[in-house]
Order: structure tokens, then C-alpha cells, then sequence
């Protein structure tokens, strides 16, 4: 009985990683799709990059089920899933601030479409549920992948709120203003991204 409940203890958060994961991936996979269209459509780098990163805690989310599914048998795969989302932020943020540096130097301007200022909206309002269910969910795995994985889905948030920002001050005619809060998110992600990779080296041995 007493072996029992201990694997309940150990399976029941690992359920409940599984779940905001498959949850995670379903919401990236429409969304992040949607930005990218959306934001080419308008030329907006900003709305582009909140696509960008959410397909990308898509992919980091697709490791997490690995993981968790191995969460008994893998040891290594919560280092992994824990490295691939760490690196996933960095190239995240170089990719956008290449991208920024281009716009600032032609001095292109975004274009919003009523699409786009509305894929940002409701990506404002679902990634912050999603994120913070994450964050409740890590430690009693534990798993600070998951952990970095929220951090990821709350960069999403946070450029689909900038894109937002962005589009609406460009409509308002400030043209720089999409590519300012494409730069503001590169370095947000980068800053994460470096943390948790010094974390994850002055940890050898975290689960």
C-alpha cells in the first residue's frame, strides 16, 4: 500500500505536467502559426517574433513529453528538455535582434491589420494562464525544465503584449515602434536564456 502511494505521488504531478504540456503544444502549434502569417502579412517583426517564440515552446514543450513520459526510466531527459528550452531562448533572441537591427537600418515600417492586432490580443490573454499553470505544476515534479518552459511560454506573452503595443503605436503613426518592441523582447529572452544555461552549469546534478 505504501509503494502504491508513493508512485501515486510521483505520477499524479507528472499527469499534470503531461497535460498543461499536450495543452501547450496545441495552443502554440494554432497560434504560433497564426502570428507568423498574421505578422508577415503585416510586416510586423514584432507580431512575427510572438509567433516565432511560441512555435518554439512548441518545440520545447514536444521535449517535455519525452521527458516526462521517460520520467522514470531517462534520468538525462530532464537535462536535456532543460537545455534544448534554455537554448531555445537564446536563438529566439539573436534571431529578433538581427531582424531589428535590419529594420532599424532600412527604416521599414509595420503595416497592422485588424488580424493581426486581434491574434495578438487573445495570444495576451490565453499564454499567461497557460505559463502560470506551468510555474504551479514544476516544483512538484519537480522539473525545472518545465520551469524554463513557462519561461518561455511567458515570453510569448510578453512579445504578443509588446507586438500589440507595437502594432497599435505604428497605426498611430511611430513607425520605429514595432522594431523597438522586437528588441525589448530579444533581450528579455536572451537575459532568461543565459540564466538558466549558468544555472543548469552550476547544477551537474539537477533532476
Amino acid at each position: 500500500m505504501a509503494l502504491r502511494d508513493s508512485r501515486s505521488e510521483r505520477t499524479g504531478p507528472v499527469r499534470a505536467a503531461l497535460r498543461i504540456t499536450w495543452t501547450s503544444i496545441g495552443w502554440s502549434a494554432a497560434a504560433g502559426s497564426a502570428s507568423i502569417v498574421a505578422g508577415v502579412l503585416a510586416r510586423s517583426l514584432s507580431l512575427t517574433g510572438s509567433g516565432v517564440s511560441v512555435l518554439i515552446d512548441l518545440t520545447s514543450s514536444v521535449v517535455l513529453v519525452w521527458r516526462f513520459r521517460r520520467h522514470d526510466e531517462h534520468p538525462a531527459a530532464e537535462r536535456v528538455a532543460h537545455l534544448v528550452a534554455a537554448l531555445a531562448l537564446i536563438v529566439l533572441a539573436l534571431g529578433l535582434a538581427v531582424a531589428a537591427a535590419i529594420r532599424f537600418a532600412t527604416g521599414a515600417a509595420a503595416a497592422p491589420t485588424p488580424a493581426s492586432l486581434a491574434i495578438a490580443a487573445v495570444s495576451v490573454l490565453a499564454l499567461p494562464l497557460i505559463a502560470a499553470r506551468k510555474y504551479h505544476v514544476a516544483p512538484r515534479v519537480p522539473s525545472h525544465a518545465l520551469r524554463v518552459d513557462a519561461h518561455i511560454t511567458v515570453v510569448g506573452a510578453t512579445t504578443a503584449l509588446l507586438a500589440l503595443a507595437g502594432l497599435g503605436l505604428t497605426d498611430a503613426g511611430l513607425d520605429a515602434a514595432d522594431s523597438v518592441a522586437a528588441a525589448v523582447i530579444a533581450v528579455g529572452a536572451a537575459i532568461l536564456g543565459i540564466v538558466e544555461l549558468r544555472s543548469r552549469a552550476t547544477s551537474p546534478s539537477v533532476p
